[in-house]
């Protein structure tokens, strides 16, 4: 199972031509923001708890792509960000399930918020992925 979650998460942030064209800079300014390496990232499901530099990680990434801020969703941001390459019914169940999420209004609290929004959109599958997306991507 979490290949595939890698596999569909890898999927969403290659190939977004938009929203995430500046995706690895910001990933690489917010490893070094966060003090971790991307193998840290990669290795964050091993534990029960990632920790806290891991989880701000996500803090910084999330609010620069544009998905959170001042702690919470920005209200339509699943669908503005993913929704060229995952279908309708995908973003609304992330919607629905992950906006749920609420955060307190401290620095640590909007780490651990991050981080729930990211296990939240974990969720999405490989069979979210619009079909020439999927197509799109697997000729290298």
């Amino acid at each position: 199972m979490h290949f595939f979650t890698c596999c569909a998460l890898l999927l969403v942030v290659v190939t977004l031509p938009t929203c995430f064209v500046q995706a690895g800079p910001i990933k690489d300014q917010c490893m070094a923001a966060a003090g971790i390496t991307a193998q840290d990232v990669a290795n964050r499901h091993e534990t029960d708890d990632p920790g806290h530099s891991v989880k701000c990680f996500f803090r910084c990434f999330l609010e620069n792509i544009g998905i959170i801020a001042d702690n919470q969703i920005i209200p339509g941001a699943f669908d503005r960000v993913l929704g060229h390459i995952v279908t309708a019914e995908a973003v609304e169940r992330m919607e629905a399930t992950c906006n749920m999420i609420k955060s307190e209004t401290t620095y640590d609290e909007s780490c651990e918020f991050a981080w729930q929004i990211s296990e939240c959109y974990e969720g999405v599958r490989l069979s979210d992925v619009k079909k020439g997306q999927r197509t799109r991507n697997h000729r290298g």
